[in-house]
């Protein structure tokens, strides 16, 4: 749905716990009973195989592919207390603010250099292949240190992982989704091997040469886990998060004048942007034995999908506007855009420079943006977890 706004709405008044009768899904849709399953995870656990939920399982040629890998170990997202924690301590210092200081200047330079691109247009342009989507994966291939294997396959990897886990996908794709698969873990294998005994500041060296608590080293399941998670979150978020707000300045020019004539107000939109438009719709979780949440049971070992973009537009919490952007109200509640609880995102800090600096480049820059097609023409991806756009027609006003 281009706008699930009013199906959302719906669920949060009238059935904010409801089991989706096909898939035996549960969906949670308000704020208060979200926060009390993300901040449970001993009664909630993180541990979901999501590409075995996919309808029908795997094609028998996707399985024979994947059998030519490596599997996925359970680190990050998809993994609960005590272990999840110690993973997360590996890749945390990445996402301090001292890395961050050190990155940004490289931020900075890949903006200033695609701005100076779409400077050179005339007319309209693609806005996802001009800027939204280069920016955040030379980011995080930078950080991986993957980038000298080429933005173009990075990208396409990243969205070969993120359609598995949408398992939304027919029969050719998930063979594709494989293969692919496949290709790219060969390639982290391999520089994961070559980093082992040697110093570096990224983070395939970082995991190549890390130590767990018991003194073993990683297995490549472990490393490829976090790998795969780290790519596909450290660029997909800001994408659609920057094509929401160029269409928001696209829809309301007074809001590109304000932030122009006052900058100090860039984070706040932000933060306004992620939450009433949610890139990551939800996460899901499991009950570990039965739970009453919202007086609704769920049975030992249902599937639950905490629903983020109804979550942050619950009018509980945000008012009888709450699906539209606010900058002067105070902000009663932390939105769940990057998640809650041990699970919260733990490159937010990244993701949040990242649109914080090139907005501020852009409303530097140029005098608005248009919009080249109308709101309803525009076409979003048919997956579960992420709400993206395929084009972003625009052009910007200098």
């Amino acid at each position: 749905m281009n706008s699930p706004d009013e199906g959302y709405r719906h669920l949060r008044q009238r059935a904010p716990v409801w089991e989706e009768p096909e898939t035996g899904i549960w969906f949670v849709t308000t704020y208060d009973i979200a926060e009390e399953i993300m901040r449970n995870h001993d009664r909630f656990s993180s541990a979901v195989d999501r590409i075995s939920m996919r309808k029908g399982g795997l094609p028998e040629k996707a399985q024979e592919i994947r059998k030519q890998g490596w599997p996925m170990a359970l680190t990050l997202s998809h993994n609960d207390t005590p272990s999840h924690d110690e993973y997360r301590k590996l890749v945390g210092s990445f996402f301090m603010p001292k890395r961050l200081k050190q990155v940004r200047p490289f931020v900075s330079l890949q903006i200033q250099n695609l701005l100076n691109d779409i400077e050179k247009k005339t007319g309209t342009f693609d806005f996802l292949s001009a800027f939204s989507v280069p920016l955040p994966i030379a980011v995080i291939g930078e950080y991986l240190g993957m980038r000298h294997l080429g933005d173009e396959n990075l990208k396409i990897w990243s969205d070969a992982f993120a359609d598995e886990i949408g398992f939304l996908t027919d029969d050719d794709r998930a063979n594709e989704i494989a293969s692919l698969t496949l290709a790219c873990h060969r390639e982290m294998v391999a520089l994961a091997d070559q980093r082992r005994g040697q110093q570096g500041d990224d983070v395939i060296s970082a995991l190549a040469n890390a130590e767990m608590p018991d003194g073993r080293t990683l297995e490549n399941s472990e490393i490829l886990s976090i790998l795969t998670q780290l790519l596909v979150a450290g660029n997909e978020t800001t994408t659609s998060t920057l094509n929401f707000a160029v269409t928001h300045f696209a829809q309301v020019p007074d809001m590109f004048d304000r932030l122009k004539s006052n900058p100090d107000l860039v984070p706040r939109f932000v933060e306004e942007i992620l939450r009433v438009e949610s890139p990551i719709q939800g996460q899901f979780r499991k009950a570990v034995g039965d739970q009453e949440v919202g007086g609704v049971l769920i049975p030992d070992g249902s599937l639950i999908h905490v629903r983020f973009g109804s979550v942050n537009r619950d009018e509980t919490v945000w008012g009888v506007n709450s699906g539209s952007l606010d900058l002067d109200a105070r902000q009663p509640k932390p939105h769940m855009a990057f998640g809650n609880g041990i699970h919260f995102c733990v490159g937010a800090a990244l993701s949040r420079l990242e649109l914080n600096d090139a907005i501020f480049a852009m409303l530097e820059r140029f005098e608005g943006v248009r919009l080249k097609c109308s709101i309803d023409e525009l076409q979003f991806a048919r997956h579960f977890h992420q709400r993206r756009v395929n084009l972003l027609p625009v052009e910007f006003i200098r």
